[in-house]
């Protein structure tokens, strides 16, 4: 588990995917539906233009439907940081 952040929103983490530039990915369970995610959050949490093309990234991606591209689930807000759940496609 992942030292910094044991549940983000209603979703347990389970463990940290990997980081970069703008965020971190994790693995996370869906309690109420019983399956894994991949939750990205934002690094920053005072830049509002960052946090706009988050927002962009996150509307964007929700509307798209490709075998290619994963399903975005859910987006929200954690302890002032923005956080995308999208579908785990790992192990």
């Amino acid at each position: 588990m992942n030292p910094e952040y044991s549940k983000i929103g209603k979703y347990d983490i389970l463990s940290i995917i990997g980081t970069g530039g703008f965020g971190r990915v994790f693995k996370a369970r869906d309690p109420h539906v019983n399956r894994d995610v991949a939750i990205k959050v934002l690094n920053s949490e005072n830049d509002p233009e960052i946090q706009a093309r988050f927002r962009t990234e996150a509307k964007i991606a929700g509307g798209l439907n490709h075998p290619n591209i994963v399903t975005v689930y859910d987006f929200g807000e954690h302890e002032g940081r923005p956080y995308l759940v999208m579908e785990f496609l790992g192990r």
